[in-house]
């Protein structure tokens, strides 16, 4: 097992591609998921990208957010009423 590392902003500024994108979010690389699961976030509009022609381009710290916004879990409450 790996230990776990802290979560960081993506240090790439600019735009990339999509295997870019997933190398520069996820630098591990039995941890990344395919590039399958990114298209599928495109098709669902949860992370955000930019189509010039046919190619398509990816700003690592606007997806990070994306991501961090649609799939992060929020901690639970000290004060919840039980």
């Amino acid at each position: 097992m790996h230990p776990a590392t802290p979560q960081r902003e993506p240090t790439r500024s600019g735009l990339t591609d999509a295997h870019g994108l997933l190398a520069a979010l996820w630098p591990e690389k039995e941890s990344r998921p395919s590039l399958r699961w990114l298209r599928e976030q495109q098709v669902r509009r949860t992370v955000p990208f930019i189509k010039v022609g046919r190619r398509v381009f990816f700003d690592p710290l606007q997806v990070r957010r994306a991501m961090e916004k649609n799939f992060g879990i929020e901690p639970a409450s000290l004060h919840s009423n039980r």
